[in-house]
């Protein structure tokens, strides 16, 4: 079945608050599956956006199994071959996608739809189109949690404080709630992972529901039926409408949260990045987009990119 959604997602008109922590070229990692089960602990629901790239590693497609098993959805994150479609024919960087979307598909069964592109410097509009014209929808972030400057276990209460202070001031100006896209990064060289049991309580006090992307746009068609064609979509029993979907929270103790040293057996830090060089610079580029969100009650959308 056909459904009509917008190429690139906006915030014109959401009722919903959006929370995205991308994971770009930076996860999986420990931090990933401390976030885990912190979402577990607040009966909350997510949206993963996984890079195909480190999927050939065990425990990073395991985490990515994992997050969709939990009732996660998983969307996906796409980087060009040398950050560039100079060299590439249309078709080619097709391929490359459908290469990269099946990679996830063979771990949960079904191609993600939903996409964030990884730009290392400047947007590439050649890049954009192909993806759109795929079928794909385009999805960015309009508020920055600054996880990669409160970087440290004791500066990652913080981050819980960016929250408080936007809702606050949205709430003071406007007397009533917006709508978020919220980005942050879930490796243990930022704060993301100490701070989400905090996050989660204030959002809960601030009267906010934490929703997947799907719940946010009313979308009960979250997933594509080919990597590379554009021609439909499909659901499952955990998409928004299905018999497992879930929205809301609970408060968590954040006491529960143990820090991590570093990265688990066969993580790259080198190659995967860190707090700084072109994971920063990229974040600065993403696509912002613009959907009309039809929830009741205002939402935070928790997206993470793997």
């Amino acid at each position: 079945m056909r459904i009509s959604t917008p190429a690139v997602l906006s915030l014109a008109g959401m009722s919903c608050t959006l929370l995205m922590h991308p994971q770009g070229d930076e996860g999986p990692s420990e931090a990933t599956m401390e976030m885990l089960q912190s979402l577990k602990d607040a009966q909350a629901k997510v949206t993963f956006f996984t890079n195909a790239t480190w999927l050939q590693y065990m425990q990073y497609a395991g985490v990515t199994r994992h997050a969709y098993m939990d009732g996660h959805l998983i969307a996906m994150t796409y980087r060009l071959p040398s950050d560039t479609s100079n060299g590439l024919t249309d078709n080619e960087i097709k391929e490359d996608i459908g290469r990269a979307s099946r990679t996830i598909q063979d771990l949960i069964g079904v191609y993600p739809k939903y996409m964030k592109v990884h730009e290392a410097s400047v947007k590439d509009p050649r890049l954009l189109d192909i993806v759109k014209s795929m079928g794909y929808t385009l999805v960015g972030f309009n508020l920055d949690e600054y996880d990669y400057k409160y970087n440290t276990l004791d500066k990652a209460g913080q981050i819980a404080e960016v929250y408080n202070s936007i809702f606050s001031k949205q709430q003071e100006a406007y007397g009533r709630k917006a709508s978020y896209i919220v980005t942050g990064y879930d490796v243990p060289t930022t704060g993301a992972a100490a701070a989400l049991p905090k996050v989660i309580n204030t959002i809960n006090a601030h009267g906010y529901d934490m929703v997947r992307l799907d719940g946010c746009v009313n979308d009960k068609y979250p997933y594509k039926k080919d990597p590379i064609k554009d021609n439909g979509y499909v659901n499952d029993a955990k998409s928004f409408g299905g018999q497992e979907y879930k929205h809301g929270q609970v408060n968590v103790n954040v006491n529960n949260y143990s820090p991590t040293a570093g990265k688990g057996p066969g993580h790259d830090n080198t190659s995967k990045g860190t707090t700084g060089g072109d994971h920063f610079a990229s974040s600065a580029t993403r696509t912002t987009a613009v959907v009309s969100a039809m929830l009741a009650v205002p939402a935070v959308l928790f997206s993470f990119f793997l």
